[in-house]
């Protein structure tokens, strides 16, 4: 598809052209049966709430709100909203009232979209609150609230239905819309707590889907008319919203589900390729080692067997093909030895892989038998699930990216697929690591922050041009502080993260600091520090006031800090009160959502200190400590 001007007017307006009856869309009814939506519809659909929301006075560059879920509809109101030059600012129904509160005020948002009755409900008070709102729509439902005005899209498609005279000014309103006018401002959670607006424009976001589709031909995926996918990740999340995008874009169509009917859905559906953050892969492998618990004995010995031979096939492949990953700029002897030894590998276990290949496949029928590859993202991978996949024969491309990147800045090839690497960057996005004295670095296995140049960058934070200006620079650079490494073969390796944030393998954005300040308040822990990157939920790293805990074990304490962290983490009666004391200050009654609670915990027996754990100013080094307590950390969460 190639666009005269990219913007989201010029995009409905290509994809009925050329898409037309085709599917855009599966929707699912009350009795679970899914029913296509075509492109003509989906259109249709965006053309007649624009037309309806300028009979509401939207006018360019007017802020609206959208508070609601994954599914069918979501995508539609956004660029009904975008195409007609206003600014959709989304946020999930799952936000607390001070996120939603803030963003609303911050945004100063005029209109807004509500997914129903029950989320309008829960957000009311807030909403009565905010001066700047004048409508309230809901995408479906009762438009009855009490003395607050709401209406339905419905309601608005009917208003409009038969009225031409509003094409000529809908056409002129989308004509008007430039590449650089704003298109979205997805707020995301700053270092402080308060939600930062990256704003992303036409140009970017649209840029962004038509060198992603390119670069999946030159990585040797296709994706377009035919295809078919699942949608059930958070849409203002600017992965999905990227991927249902692309998909628009190519002519691909969306399934939509949620995580607790994906498994039934998929067998319906049965999808072409999937996008979704590493926890969902993660709990399959899970899943897949659980059943095989249950197993005969010679099942579980049969599928240790093809999965050993199918891995230790793949990794003898990857070597000869050398797409292992390497961190030395040339090969050693001991690796050069190591190719025809992986040769000879490759020829002894090419009929029993092949076989093995065959029988793990069955594995797959339950994403429906049909996928070819799948997208990763939003999180690292667990080096165990990647090869797995990849060894029976679904190789999973991870992306890297972040909101303010428009969501991808590197894609993992299919027709170079390396694992443990998070790809190379897309043409036309620049990736430099810089060290700590700003110098570039281009040998391969030397961490370095990553700084981002592209048309895909964000315009900056929404009314915050420090905070702009401390991100990216007068060059254009954005710095990510995300860490990152060169491979020999020029893939990039994810090596961690500079700043603070923590992504779970959900897609969760965490910021540890307010939780650990939340923890310190209790009387026993005098250090936290809270953990959990790319694992499914957070974990926390305790120094205990020993005064307080100590006489706990009843005089037997030992002096020896080893020995003492091992009866700190033994005692039953400690461990009670720990939890106890994280739930207090941790929990839905304090103001944190569900994926901010610590489950896990390790006290450790020796104390921080400066210039080791501490700064001068007695601050946490948290990647010293990450480095440090690995081991610990590992064993909190295995």
């Amino acid at each position: 598809m190639e666009l005269s001007v990219r913007s989201h007017y010029h995009l409905l307006k290509k994809a009925d052209e050329l898409y037309g009856d085709s599917p855009a869309q599966y929707v699912k009814s009350s009795k679970k049966e899914y029913s296509p939506f075509s492109f003509r519809e989906f259109t249709a659909e965006s053309r007649s709430l624009s037309k309806a929301l300028l009979t509401l006075g939207a006018k360019h560059g007017d802020r609206i709100g959208i508070i609601a879920d994954v599914g069918p509809r979501w995508l539609r109101v956004s660029m009904a909203i975008t195409s007609i030059g206003c600014v959709d600012v989304p946020r999930g129904s799952d936000a607390t009232a001070d996120d939603i509160t803030y963003i609303l005020n911050h945004a100063e948002c005029t209109m807004l979209f509500v997914e129903n009755e029950k989320v309008l409900a829960k957000f009311l008070p807030v909403i009565k609150s905010i001066a700047t709102i004048r409508e309230i729509i809901l995408f479906s439902g009762n438009a009855a609230s009490g003395d607050l005005k709401v209406r339905t899209i419905e309601e608005l498609i009917q208003s409009v239905a038969t009225d031409d005279s509003l094409e000529k000014e809908y056409a002129r309103r989308g004509e008007a819309v430039k590449p650089d006018d704003l298109a979205t401002i997805i707020y995301t959670s700053g270092t402080t707590g308060v939600p930062k607006g990256v704003m992303l424009t036409h140009g970017s976001m649209l840029w962004e889907v038509a060198t992603l589709h390119k670069e999946f031909v030159k990585t040797g995926v296709t994706v377009g008319r035919g295809d078919i996918t699942m949608g059930f990740l958070p849409p203002w999340h600017s992965g999905e919203r990227m991927f249902e995008t692309i998909c628009f874009y190519s002519g691909a169509a969306v399934a939509f589900t949620t995580v607790a009917e994906l498994a039934r859905d998929l067998k319906a559906i049965r999808p072409t390729f999937l996008f979704t953050v590493p926890r969902v892969w993660e709990n399959f492998y899970g899943k897949i080692l659980d059943q095989l618990k249950g197993s005969a004995a010679f099942s579980r010995f049969l599928f240790q067997l093809f999965v050993k031979t199918a891995c230790s096939f793949r990794a003898a492949l990857d070597t000869v093909l050398d797409r292992q990953v390497r961190l030395t700029a040339s090969r050693s002897l001991s690796e050069l030895v190591k190719i025809p030894v992986a040769a000879l590998i490759v020829l002894a276990l090419l009929p029993v892989a092949l076989i093995a290949r065959l029988f793990l496949r069955k594995i797959l029928a339950v994403l429906g038998g049909r996928v070819r590859f799948a997208f990763a993202g939003a999180g690292a991978l667990q080096p165990e699930v990647d090869r797995f996949f990849h060894s029976i024969g679904l190789p999973l491309l991870e992306v890297y990216g972040m909101t303010e990147n428009s969501g991808v800045s590197t894609i993992r090839h299919l027709n170079r697929f390396v694992t443990g690497t998070v790809g190379r960057p897309l043409t036309g996005v620049e990736i430099r690591l810089v060290n700590d004295r700003k110098e570039t670095i281009t040998e391969p296995g030397i961490k370095g922050v990553a700084l981002h140049r592209g048309p895909h960058n964000m315009k900056g934070y929404y009314r915050e041009p420090e905070k702009t200006a401390a991100i990216i620079d007068a060059e254009g650079w954005l710095n990510s502080g995300d860490l990152l490494m060169w491979t020999a073969q020029g893939d990039l390796k994810f090596a961690g993260r500079a700043k603070d944030t923590i992504v779970l393998s959900g897609g969760e954005n965490v910021e540890p600091e307010p939780i650990e300040n939340s923890l310190k308040q209790s009387e026993y822990f005098t250090h936290v520090v809270v953990v959990g990157q790319d694992r499914k939920t957070l974990g926390a790293l305790i120094v205990p006031k020993r005064e307080k805990l100590l006489p706990l074990l009843n005089g037997s304490a030992p002096s020896d800090p080893e020995r003492l962290e091992e009866a700190l983490n033994q005692s039953e009666e400690i461990a009670k009160l720990v939890r106890e004391e994280i739930k207090k200050y941790v929990s839905q009654e304090t103001g944190y959502k569900a994926f901010e609670r610590v489950t896990t915990f390790h006290i450790l027996g020796g104390d921080f200190t400066v210039n080791d754990e501490l700064t001068q100013t007695q601050k946490v080094k948290r990647n010293r400590v990450q480095e440090k307590y690995s081991k610990e950390i590992d064993r909190m969460f295995s």
